[in-house]
């Protein structure tokens, strides 16, 4: 961590401080009973260690959350069912109305999900050879940090994998790519590249020659959290038995040192019911406390005029920065990290004005200046209002440089329409809209260096007359 980092760090913590002086309750005058100097004491102790673990530990909590909703038969309100150590292949691409509606789902790629439990035996996981077809593996751990296999990092000929846990030890055979994660469960998210719907087969037949064995069956991880639990003092019950489950990870024993201080990390057994009245009281503000803040953090109206721009925060690798994770977990499920893919978007048009569909909107890549990748790019429009893709009798919902119809004029540019009505200019590629605000999603995968350092800059959206 570089000294910018650890003073951002720093500034942080002394916030979460602050917040805990702030929030303390006021009273006419100190306590003066012994009882009373004890309790309230525990209580800013407990409340100002308490805070630090909710946000340290919100990814945690909220991962197996979703681990129990969706490896129990009939429990996801979306109908996923993913055993433990079995994966699950998406049918088809996404469309209106489908799994990943109001998500801004991503139309060019199929998915696979499973997850994971390697607390006794590891996985054994082959992929085929896709012949240069892009395709990534996400395996995350229980804290939201990812790492990745698949074209970009391993390439694209058929490979084993062998998954770990933290405390494994053994040979890993010849020829096999060792993945160790730090968690003793995890979860894995693929994806693969469907170039267009008369690809869809051979696609959909390559994600299902990918084949994961062994692993842990049955194992008891505890009871599970439900979403109730991420506001209540049972969030710590979670917390703590993962604590006590899972190796410290490096350079973060002063922080469990703190956390056992008030019967939260791995060498205390949290139980709401056995601790005293001043340590509940400070554990129940922090919990509350925790969940504001991070509800607090919800995504404000853009202020920039057409495209974002590169962030110069990661995801999917956070170290220290636990507020920025939790943050990112509570607004989502998983980042990739930046070299594999990045993501910009838009709400307004070059001029700062909303994009509205009863507009028609063109987006022209110059010749040479398309978007710089390694894989593919793929631009995307949405209804706005639910973040979902735009019925069309079409069923066009992006435009990519892989798709085979992909038009391109004599000079070798692209132009892009946003509009509701096929364009007259037959060598144009037409993204169908409906007459309410859009969003539109510029995604770059495998992206090259000059998207992530920002010196790449979209073509602007502009409004036709």
């Amino acid at each position: 961590m570089n000294q910018v980092t650890r003073i951002q760090q720093r500034r942080r913590w002394t916030w979460y401080l602050l917040a805990a002086c702030l929030s303390l309750p006021v009273v006419a005058a100190p306590p003066t009973d012994p009882a009373q100097i004890i309790a309230h004491r525990q209580e800013s102790l407990a409340y100002a260690a308490g805070l630090q673990a909710y946000l340290y530990g919100y990814p945690v909590v909220d991962y197996f959350r979703v681990m129990r909703d969706q490896t129990t038969p009939g429990r996801d309100a979306k109908g996923v069912y993913a055993p433990l150590n079995e994966i699950v292949l998406q049918k088809g691409l996404a469309r209106p109305g489908g799994l990943y509606a109001g998500r801004g789902p991503n139309s060019s790629t199929l998915y696979f999900t499973a997850w994971l439990d390697v607390s006794v035996a590891p996985l054994r996981v082959s992929v085929p050879d896709t012949e240069g077809r892009y395709y990534v593996l996400t395996w995350a751990d229980m804290y939201s940090e990812v790492q990745h296999t698949g074209r970009r990092t391993t390439g694209t000929d058929a490979q084993r994998l062998l998954v770990v846990g933290p405390e494994w030890r053994g040979d890993v055979p010849p020829g096999v790519h060792l993945v160790r994660l730090r968690t003793q469960q995890g979860y894995l998210l693929g994806r693969i590249l469907v170039e267009s719907d008369a690809d869809l087969a051979e696609a959909s037949s390559l994600m299902g020659a990918i084949e994961l064995e062994g692993g842990s069956q049955h194992v008891d991880i505890g009871a599970l959290p439900s979403v109730e639990d991420l506001t209540s003092l049972a969030f710590f019950t979670h917390l703590n038995h993962f604590l006590r489950s899972n190796p410290r990870l490096p350079h973060e024993a002063q922080l469990m040192a703190q956390l056992n201080q008030v019967g939260l990390g791995p060498a205390a057994r949290f139980s709401p019911e056995a601790i005293p009245d001043g340590l509940r009281r400070g554990l129940q503000r922090a919990v509350e406390d925790g969940y504001r803040i991070l509800a607090d953090s919800a995504r404000a109206a853009p202020t920039h005029t057409g495209w974002s721009k590169i962030s110069n925060e990661t995801y999917g690798t956070y170290g220290f920065d636990y507020l920025r994770r939790a943050t990112v977990e509570y607004h989502g499920f998983l980042g990739n990290t930046p070299e594999e893919t990045v993501y910009l978007s838009a709400l307004t048009d070059a001029e700062g004005a909303p994009l509205i569909g009863n507009n028609r909107y063109e987006i022209v890549f110059e010749p040479g200046a398309l978007p710089p990748v390694a894989a593919f790019w793929a631009l995307n429009v949405y209804d706005a209002r639910t973040v979902d893709l735009i019925p069309n009798d079409r069923g066009r919902y992006a435009i990519t440089d892989v798709m085979p119809d992909l038009k391109r004029r004599a000079d070798g540019s692209v132009v892009v329409r946003l509009q509701q009505d096929p364009p007259a200019d037959g060598g144009v590629n037409w993204l169908p809209v409906n007459d309410g605000p859009l969003f539109v999603t510029l995604r770059f995968f495998e992206p090259e260096a000059s998207v992530l350092s920002g010196d790449y800059e979209p073509p602007p959206i502009l409004r036709l007359p």
